[in-house]
């Protein structure tokens, strides 16, 4: 199978419908690097379990909550940083443009594609390793520091997932999607906080809503 070829996420003129070719020239590889959305589910849930299940009784209640909520904290400032710096680091050519498009650039290409607006597992893995592995009895902090982390991964994909593929019906929803369109429309040197909009804010990179004449008005989408 022919692998697609690399074109910068920035181009708005590449945007294309429908779902992507494969990223690498064997479909097999393809589909363990761009997982579909309930495999990641099927992965991380257990491992949120499991930390809540390992954590409980070892400490208070309101420690439980208090280190949790840390770990999602932890994990909106990772999503927010990640992708910034990491998804959308551009090299021009090489290797380098090559991983960016597969990691993140055929999703702004295919910005429909299911399996592309799922963060894939060669990054997913090894960061939600990483936490749990630090959360553990190896590392520093409780294990349920990890499991808030997990799920504020978690949350952040499914969360990406829903503003892409549905209409939401919620003003926070709505809300949500319209900040992210403007990311891939509009903008995407800025935006990068998907669940967590709140960073953009804070660190000067927000997209101020822009109405167009003639565009704006109930139905449209505000990009």
């Amino acid at each position: 199978m022919t692998s697609a070829t690399p074109a910068r996420s920035g181009s708005k003129g590449a945007v294309r419908r429908g779902n992507a070719p494969a990223t690498v020239g064997w479909s097999w590889l393809d589909n363990l690097l761009h997982v579909h959305p309930a495999t990641t589910v099927v992965m991380f849930t257990p491992v949120i379990a499991a930390c809540v299940w390992l954590s409980a009784g070892r400490t208070g209640g309101w420690a439980l909550a208090g280190w949790a909520g840390a770990g999602y904290l932890t994990w909106t400032l990772s999503e927010y940083w990640g992708h910034r710096i990491v998804l959308h680091y551009e090299p021009e050519k090489g290797f380098g443009a090559r991983l960016h498009y597969i990691l993140h650039g055929v999703h702004h290409d295919y910005p429909q594609d299911a399996r592309r607006s799922i963060l894939s597992p060669i990054l997913s893995i090894p960061t939600v390793g990483g936490t749990i592995y630090l959360s553990s009895g190896l590392g520093s902090l409780p294990l349920v520091f990890g499991a808030g982390y997990t799920f504020g991964y978690l949350t952040y994909d499914l969360f990406h997932l829903y503003l892409h593929h549905a209409r939401p019906k919620s003003r926070l929803m709505r809300h949500l999607r319209s900040l992210h369109m403007r990311h891939h429309f509009r903008d995407d040197t800025r935006g990068f906080g998907i669940s967590a909009p709140y960073w953009d804010e804070l660190f000067g990179t927000s997209i101020a809503r822009q109405q167009r004449p003639g565009t704006a008005g109930p139905g449209n989408p505000d990009v």
